[in-house]
């Protein structure tokens, strides 16, 4: 796997961005030609940042290909191109998680804070720091500057600003999920006030991470959970509406084994189709 920690040039991916860059690519151009600047409309460094958030949240892959999730969410025909629905904002969320383009991301939401929810920048970067010393990120150099620059971005996609110098502050398009909040120095992954995440878009997330298990153990789906930062009563809930969704998809609690089950064929674009047709 190829570790990632820069590319973004230190600006946050932009509300309308990912249609941007998707509808640029659609039409054949190229991020690397003198033309890009004037065809998207930004300047040179914010070319190779929409580049980068294209590939990191999984709309283009390594050749620059448009993914099928990238058609289905941003087509013209798309289910929701200029991203208008909160829980596509949750997908989108997901996918830059578990894509792992942008390295700082599954770090932070699989790993550093699945055992706190306050934290703050300089707890992150000795983290991450940490990570660097015990090669788990392979032979990838641990860079102050670099690793410091991508947490500001990381907090600049999710953080609404307490004091806004200008509307692009407001401009990142995860923020509007409210998941992490700030008070000063410290920051918190908010686990009460977030947007809520529908079940399917759940489910999705589920079937798409472990496609044709009939079975998923309890630590998958607390692995799944934590990229949407969902309590254990939120879980619960979730397989309570699934069940009504579909009274294949069970979860037993019995003799000390928890299991999630799924006994009926579920594809995830049709479990997707069956979300955004109730909109």
């Amino acid at each position: 796997m190829k570790y990632t920690f820069s590319g973004h040039e230190s600006f946050q991916c932009k509300s309308l961005w990912l249609k941007k860059g998707y509808d640029f690519v659609i039409k054949g151009c190229s991020f690397n030609d003198e033309y890009a600047v004037v065809e998207l409309g930004v300047g040179k460094n914010m070319v190779s940042s929409i580049r980068f958030w294209l590939k990191a949240f999984g709309i283009v892959d390594s050749e620059n290909n448009i993914t099928e999730i990238g058609d289905y969410l941003l087509s013209d025909q798309g289910k929701d191109p200029y991203m208008e629905d909160p829980n596509t904002l949750w997908l989108l969320h997901y996918l830059l998680v578990t894509t792992q383009y942008a390295t700082i991301y599954n770090t932070f939401f699989c790993e550093f804070i699945r055992n706190r929810h306050d934290f703050t920048k300089a707890q992150f970067q000795s983290y991450l720091k940490r990570l660097f010393t015990d090669k788990a990120f392979g032979s990838a150099s641990y860079n102050e500057n670099t690793i410091s620059r991508d947490i500001a971005t990381f907090l600049k996609n999710y953080v609404r600003p307490v004091v806004a110098k200008n509307f692009d502050d407001f401009s990142a398009v995860l923020s509007d999920l409210n998941l992490i909040t700030q008070d000063g120095d410290q920051y918190t992954l908010n686990a009460t006030s977030k947007a809520d995440t529908h079940p399917l878009i759940f489910l999705f997330a589920l079937l798409d991470k472990y496609p044709n298990q009939k079975v998923i153990e309890y630590p998958k789906i607390l692995d799944t959970a934590a990229v949407f930062a969902l309590s254990q009563g939120e879980l619960y809930r979730i397989f309570d509406f699934l069940n009504g969704f579909d009274p294949g998809i069970n979860f037993s609690n019995a003799a000390g084994e928890q299991l999630f089950t799924i006994d009926s064929p579920l594809n995830k674009w049709d479990v997707l189709d069956r979300y955004y047709s109730a909109q």
